[in-house]
């Protein structure tokens, strides 16, 4: 029987940093308007957390499924790419791996419940939108992930959805703001994913995994990361401009430099593995780096400038 570890170590939680960061910034965004329950925040975050949980466990059975997946066959497996080893391995039975899946939806679904008779009903929504990603991700008979539609609706969920949701539940009213703050995080977890996906481009292709990186291939996928940068950047430089974000947040242009690191890495390495794989890393930090100085941006704004950081 397998031990707590292996179940946490199943549900990726190494990679929870990609909802905890959205998390955070939507909370950052509410608490500079005023609004900020700590009850409320613990909540959503262990909230979205589960929701990713669940995405991961269901993804990994689905694909393990269909055709016993490309993680199955994937020999160049490292520690952000070539998907997980606990089904292909019989680490963990499939029906067990699906069964937790629903069991960390159910989690999140029921704090849904709680928020929403608390604060709004309308959290139902954002709650229900979550889990029908996550599950159709790769879930017959959508499946996102393999229509070359994932990285998008990722970005979209792991972004902007998130952002603007933990912000609903302080605030109860819809805002442009956390839509847009929530886009540059949207689009780096995007890239997270395009990056990651790169070196699982033959085990993918034989499994019929039609992502963008399946359909482009290796060398196109990695000329165009340059261009994920670079939307997330002028996206926060955009809401500033347009004086929907406070010109402290531009503080996260300082990811830049690892960015290019990036983009050197991948444009040199996209057909080498061992050498590419610092390129997987350095998405993540600059993910979850620029995340952070989005919220130390709006946090400066307050404390600092006393909220008059609007151009």
């Amino acid at each position: 029987m397998a031990d707590i570890k292996t179940w946490i170590m199943a549900s990726r939680a190494p990679f929870f940093v990609a909802v905890i960061i959205p998390c955070l910034l939507g909370t950052s965004i509410a608490w500079s308007h005023g609004d900020f329950n700590a009850l409320l925040f613990v909540l959503v975050l262990v909230g979205v957390i589960m929701l990713n949980a669940g995405t991961n466990f269901v993804n990994d059975h689905f694909d393990y499924r269909k055709g016993k997946g490309s993680d199955a066959i994937n020999v160049g497996r490292t520690p952000f790419s070539g998907g997980s080893p606990f089904l292909p391995e019989k680490i963990l039975k499939p029906e067990k791996v699906l069964l937790a899946g629903i069991i960390c939806f159910a989690a999140a679904a029921a704090i849904g419940i709680y928020l929403a008779v608390r604060t709004d009903i309308m959290i139902l929504i954002f709650v229900v939108t979550g889990v029908l990603i996550g599950y159709f991700y790769t879930a017959p008979p959508i499946q996102l992930g393999y229509r070359g539609v994932g990285e998008f609706f990722t970005g979209l969920s792991l972004g902007p959805l998130i952002v603007l949701g933990t912000y609903y539940v302080f605030v109860q009213s819809m805002a442009l703001e956390p839509i847009i703050a929530g886009i540059p995080v949207g689009i780096l977890v995007a890239a997270i994913l395009w990056v990651n996906e790169i070196p699982d481009y033959e085990a993918d292709k034989k499994t019929g995994k039609n992502h963008l990186i399946v359909r482009l291939g290796k060398a196109k996928s990695a000329s165009l990361i340059p261009l994920l940068f670079i939307s997330a950047y002028l996206s926060i430089i955009a809401g500033v401009l347009t004086k929907i974000m406070p010109w402290t947040t531009l503080i996260a242009l300082f990811t830049a430099p690892i960015a290019i690191k990036v983009v050197k890495t991948a444009k040199e390495n996209y057909d080498d593995a061992p050498k590419y794989m610092p390129a997987m890393a350095q998405t993540i930090m600059t993910h979850s780096v620029t995340g952070v100085l989005l919220c130390i941006g709006y946090a400066a704004c307050v404390i600092i400038f006393n909220n008059t950081c609007l151009l």
